[in-house]
């Protein structure tokens, strides 16, 4: 797991007491970070993957005659 390289700075250690350093958080936590960026990840999938589906579905929609029409210049 990779830290930010601001956990020892001052403002931090004012925050979270004087035992955080550069790789240990002292009393702070990152408790929903973790859960939402999980999350956020499973959902781009999820999406991504019905955006697939559903569009190659749409071309078998379409009738046999359909003819994309090209813009006039």
């Amino acid at each position: 797991m990779i830290y930010p390289d601001g956990w020892d700075s001052d403002e931090v250690k004012r925050m979270c007491g004087q035992r955080t350093d550069k790789y240990t958080l002292g009393n702070c936590t990152v408790r929903w970070a973790y859960i939402l960026a999980i999350i956020s990840i499973m959902d781009s999938f999820i999406l991504s993957f019905l955006a697939f589906s559903l569009g190659s579905r749409q071309d078998k929609l379409l009738p046999e005659d359909f003819e994309v029409e090209e813009k006039a210049e």
